[in-house]
């Protein structure tokens, strides 16, 4: 059953998938691996376009010196940069391409700032679905070159990511629309997250997640909605959106206390990845922040690339500047020191070290 949100914009118009939670059966299903195990709780059958299975299966690691440099006693990283294109858009793609083939389609579009598009690139080659990646001019040509070695077409359009993404919606070309906020089924891989953060460390106090269009958000509370629904758990975490300072259109939603908000004007920034005018998932993410008892933490770019120099000097773990951000946030962050604290490691910074290189002056 799946229910749309009463919106007139089209820009916000996606759907809530959901389901019979009194017949879903054994969950998580025994003896399958990476997203197969959680195949009752997705929107699809089979998950025809995959790596062999090995999205997901992330692992969730303590970060020992970058907590106790910070205060914090039990701090972790889920480190989604280990799926294979480096990022967790891949377990969106692993869904919503898996459900394009499964309906018998050719050809798929997506607006994307980068990484959702080159993955998305990656999983529509793999099962022979035509893909075209429509990004911001600006995107990183490191990416680019993934997402054409993919085998996908790439439509360059001037501003930001948003003005992609209206491009994209407004032109309405042949083909799927699976830019996450135009398409449901994205959240759906991103919850898969919550699950396995479940099964890694039981559920945390505390959910930092890198948000642009805040989707991934979104997607990891459902999937602790959901794991309650079930009762596998009691408790639900607190979820924590990290946005660009002067570009965090899902702080001034709370604060205005609208579903969605469009600032005046915002700066570029180094986290290309997650700088905002506005959320297209924002009525989730919103939603969800409120309910969690959570909040929105803005970080400036100098903030994001000493939090960069942090990581990689504290923990050996090299984030894009996007992810970085999410570092950069727990200075701010206003919880006890006993407190389980996990940052999403979204993607990984080996996709562009000459950026990484020059943002760290080529040393931490």
């Amino acid at each position: 059953m799946k229910e749309k949100i009463n919106l007139n914009d089209k820009y916000y118009e996606f759907a809530d998938v959901t389901y019979d939670y009194n017949h879903i059966g054994e969950f998580p299903v025994h003896g399958a691996t990476g997203l197969e195990k959680y195949l009752p709780l997705l929107p699809v059958e089979k998950l025809s376009a995959s790596f062999g299975g090995i999205e997901g299966n992330t692992p969730t690691v303590i970060l020992e010196n970058l907590g106790k440099n910070l205060g914090f006693d039990f701090l972790y990283a889920k480190l989604e940069d280990q799926n294979p294109t480096g990022c967790f858009k891949d377990r969106e793609s692993a869904v919503v391409i898996s459900a394009a083939k499964n309906k018998g389609l050719k050809e798929v579009n997506i607006a994307s700032s980068g990484n959702a598009a080159l993955s998305t690139a990656a999983y529509s080659q793999r099962v022979g679905i035509s893909c075209t990646c429509y990004v911001p001019e600006k995107t990183s040509k490191e990416k680019i070159i993934l997402m054409k070695l993919f085998g996908a077409k790439v439509v360059k359009i001037p501003g930001f990511y948003e003005d992609v993404y209206k491009h994209l919606v407004d032109l309405n070309p042949p083909g799927w629309n699976v830019t996450s906020g135009q398409n449901e089924l994205r959240t759906e891989g991103d919850k898969t997250i919550a699950f396995e953060l479940w099964e890694q460390l039981g559920v945390p106090d505390v959910i930092l997640v890198p948000s642009g269009n805040g989707g991934c958000l979104a997607g990891i509370w459902k999937g602790f909605k959901e794991l309650k629904e079930l009762n596998k758990i009691e408790n639900l975490p607190k979820m924590v959106a990290v946005q660009v300072e002067n570009a965090a259109p899902l702080k001034t939603a709370l604060i205005k206390n609208k579903p969605y908000v469009i600032l005046d004007s915002i700066n570029d920034s180094v986290a290309e990845g997650i700088v905002a005018l506005e959320s297209y998932c924002s009525p989730h993410a919103v939603a969800a922040i409120k309910k969690s008892g959570g909040y929105v933490i803005e970080v400036s770019d100098s903030e994001i690339i000493y939090a960069l120099k942090n990581i990689i000097k504290l923990e050996s773990l090299v984030p894009e500047p996007t992810t970085a951000a999410v570092y950069a946030a727990l200075p701010k962050l206003s919880e006890p020191a006993n407190s389980k604290i996990v940052c999403i490691n979204t993607g990984s910074g080996l996709k562009f070290l000459d950026e990484i290189a020059k943002l760290t002056g080529g040393q931490t």
